[in-house]
């Protein structure tokens, strides 16, 4: 028994166009930025399923009000809050409770029930809050059919034990719930005890010994026959004129209230209570008791008759857990995720939690996540992570990928490139060209790979605009026009449109036959480079950009020379041949550069310019072999923001305009 959607429509963020929420997962994670719609999923669920009228209780600005509209115009509102709960052939225990109430959507189908909140606000002239008008359904009729007039029936309160929602908010006080008041967690904990005659009468003949006890004391008799003395002065009313000062009476309840838990061993002599753990702890201990109370239904309930099950303990338990990072250190969040994943695989047990923290979502399994968003209406959009098939090659790599660069789902924009030393060049540029990554949530995301159209794919979803630095790699192999026809390709693959994508020059549109064959294209006769960097060029309005004319450690070199140069240890650096007095060995120790840096034997750099050539040496030294990234940090340690300025390579002006303009518009 799951819930396995929550539909939402006119609550809050959410506008008037049900947003579906598919909760297939038994563990579901809800992330986006903040304000984007998270905890009023998490609330909108309590004010359908919470146990208590001050949990469903409904207000005035629980309404949504679209962006344009000013509240005071708005005459009427409606909102309504759904949940479909599936049930599986093993739970045979539940039906009798919703059989009547049932639907299904064929023959072959599972059985399932819709349980939605109706509600209505209408202005008045008599409260300044209006008049609100609130009723729980059940649906009887499947979602693949229309609604009739006789599809809702009232959901009646004695089911709502059937089935609990525990919500964690951002804020814990756990002190709250170990009170022995009505709706804490521990008022539910011991309630679940059934507390025997013979023990209650033990225990209130205890307590009435502990009295007399006090009582025999001479000081405490004088303490109270002096309140009971000056109380009597003070009124005359006979009802209330003696006092008695003990410990609860024999009241159990009373005795109860005033349990307390208390830490030990703390260094102090003494032990701590709630209120003098830190934030961390306090966070922690308020899962503790959300844990236990789970743990301790599932242990009682082993010990009752079959007939009692949905009885005294709900069917379904939904912990919605709101921000589990809050306060905890990250090094712990681990234990913490892997105790919700205990509960979440429990048979009556269901996990909702919302998060904005990288340090969780990278925790978790992405097909269990739902990113949030705000439109330009200012409207939450909920959209499931989109990954490959599990049957494709690309699944596995997608997914860690995903799982190892999470900081993609909160941002406003994604740089993706090759590697490392894209990530370390741009972390410096961003300060040059006046471009804040953090403030403008920008993250570069080094995943421009194989199956980069799946990147593409997942944050054309989430609609998450981003920029591809690639590679061109001209004469190394499967490059030049071989990494025009990659990206070409993956762009068919998210669904651009061939008619325009491979429109030629003459308005005639490349064949799929000339496309496979693109990678065999010369790239040493008449015209051919400045044909290939016409197709780049066309690229770059797709936000592909391509390092050229081999990749970014040479580019890097080929403008800052110099700088590359210096960045050697002393009497350090390659052994270069004096190109005056040893033309032979000056020339092979060129060519062999020019092998090594296009990666063949037989290549010659045709492409490439003399003085290109010549630098293939320094890129050998600097880049096959040493640490990539550690040498653009050694060198970009040298140098002055002006020096990167004076001879900035032009895919870097163009992409930073690109994103710049991109922000304005995002």
């Amino acid at each position: 028994m799951k819930i396995s959607k929550l539909k939402i429509k006119g609550y809050k963020s959410f506008g008037p166009d049900e947003v579906v929420i598919p909760l297939e997962n038994n563990l579901a994670t809800f992330i986006g930025l903040n304000s984007a719609g998270k905890t009023s999923a998490l609330e909108a669920l309590k004010k359908l399923l919470g146990a208590s009228l001050s949990d469903r209780e409904i207000f005035r600005q629980d309404f949504h009000i679209g962006k344009d509209e000013n509240p005071d115009d708005v005459i009427e509102r409606t909102l309504s809050i759904e949940v479909r709960i599936d049930f599986s052939e093993e739970e045979l225990e539940a039906v009798p409770h919703f059989f009547s109430n049932m639907v299904v959507d064929d023959l072959l189908g599972d059985l399932y029930i819709r349980i939605r909140l109706e509600a209505t606000w209408k202005k008045s002239d008599l409260t300044p809050q209006g008049e609100i008008e609130v009723t729980t359904y059940f649906i009887k009729t499947s979602e693949e059919e229309p609604e009739q007039e006789n599809s809702k029936q009232p959901f009646p309160n004695h089911y709502r034990s059937l089935i609990q929602i525990l919500y964690v908010p951002a804020i814990r006080r756990p002190a709250e719930q170990l009170r022995y008041a009505s709706g804490s967690i521990l008022y539910r904990v011991l309630r679940k005890i059934k507390w025997s005659d013979d023990f209650k009468e033990d225990f209130d003949e205890k307590i009435g010994e502990i009295n007399e006890a006090f009582r025999r004391l001479p000081e405490f008799n004088t303490v109270q026959i002096s309140i009971t003395e000056f109380w009597q002065k003070f009124h005359k009313d006979e009802r209330y004129k003696d006092t008695e000062l003990g410990f609860g009476g024999s009241d159990f309840d009373a005795i109860l209230k005033k349990l307390e838990i208390s830490f030990s061993p703390t260094g102090t002599h003494k032990s701590f209570g709630i209120d003098d753990l830190g934030e961390g702890y306090r966070s922690l201990f308020y899962l503790t008791l959300v844990c236990s109370l789970l743990d301790v239904e599932e242990k009682l309930a082993k010990e009752e008759d079959e007939e009692t099950i949905g009885v005294t303990r709900p069917l379904l338990t939904i912990l919605a857990i709101e921000e589990p990072e809050n306060h905890i250190a990250p090094q712990l969040l681990g234990r913490v995720i892997k105790i919700l994943k205990t509960i979440a695989e429990k048979e009556n047990s269901q996990v909702l939690l919302s998060s904005h923290t990288p340090a969780i979502i990278k925790r978790l399994d992405p097909e269990s996540i739902l990113h949030f968003r705000i439109t330009e209406d200012y409207e939450t959009e909920v959209n499931p992570i989109l990954l490959p098939d599990k049957e494709e090659e690309a699944y596995k790599y997608i997914k860690e990928a995903v799982l190892n660069y999470p900081e993609i789902y909160f941002a406003r924009l994604v740089v993706i490139g090759e590697g490392d030393s894209e990530e370390v060049i741009f972390n410096r540029l961003m300060s040059v060209m006046k471009v804040d990554f953090d403030d403008n949530i920008i993250t570069f995301a080094p995943l421009g790979h194989r199956f980069v159209n799946h990147i593409w794919k997942l944050l054309n979803a989430l609609h998450i605009p981003y920029i591809t630095l690639l590679d061109l790699d001209i004469e190394r192999d499967g490059g030049g026009w071989g990494r025009v026809k990659y990206a070409l390709k993956q762009l068919l693959k998210i669904g651009i449109q061939k008619n325009k994508l491979l429109k030629l020059s003459d308005d005639s549109i490349l064949s799929d036959d000339e496309l496979d064959k693109m990678h065999t294209w010369s790239l040493i006769e008449k015209d051919s480079i400045d044909n290939l960097n016409s197709w780049v060029n066309d690229l770059k309005e797709y936000n592909i950009f391509y390092s050229n004319p081999l990749d970014l450690d040479f580019l890097m070199l080929t403008h800052y020379p110099e700088f590359y140069k210096k960045a050697i240890p002393k009497v350090g650096g390659p052994r270069i041949p004096d190109k005056e007095t040893e033309p032979e060995e000056f020339e092979e120790k060129v060519k062999s550069a020019v092998q090594a840096t296009l990666k063949s034997e037989k290549t010659t750099g045709e492409s490439y310019s003399d003085e290109e050539k010549e630098l293939m040496i320094w890129y050998n030294y600097h880049f096959l072999g040493r640490g990539k990234p550690t040498t653009h940090i050694q060198v970009l340690s040298l140098m002055s923001d002006k020096n990167l300025k004076r001879n900035m390579p032009s895919v870097f002006t163009e992409i930073f305009g690109r994103i710049s303009s991109i922000l304005k518009t995002s």
